[in-house]
């Protein structure tokens, strides 16, 4: 079993917001199980979970930059983003447990992002 993380990057006037999930009183990245030996794809469980969740259109996503993570544990894992144009569609089919915030209000989660150690998809 792998956990990948995802999150969703929309701009609003030229500034970044992100999908965050408020586990417990803190944002998180989206995590998401894999069981490779059911032949899942990473990817595939993170659109699914999405679907799950309540996202009905993917036409407008696009797949952004893939990075590394720090989980809780000082384990690590994949992260992928996804890049959309309207924002408050996608917050409005999701659970209120999923939000959009600003980098400033998820600095510290962003620290936990790294980018120079991704290094492939799934093997």
């Amino acid at each position: 079993m792998t956990v990948v993380a995802a999150t969703v990057i929309a701009y609003d006037h030229d500034l970044p917001y992100f999908l965050v999930e408020n586990k417990n009183g803190k944002d998180e990245f989206l995590a998401v199980k894999v069981h490779q030996h059911h032949e899942e794809t990473s990817l595939g469980m993170i659109l699914k979970s999405f679907a799950a969740l309540g996202v009905k259109d993917f036409d407008s996503w696009r797949l952004g930059e893939l990075a590394t993570i720090e989980l809780p544990g000082e384990e690590q894992a994949p992260l992928y983003s996804f890049h959309v144009t309207d924002f408050a569609k996608v917050e409005k089919d999701l659970p209120k447990t999923l939000s959009f915030k600003t980098g400033d209000e998820i600095q510290q989660l962003l620290t936990t992002i790294q980018p120079s150690t991704f290094t492939a998809f799934d093997e």
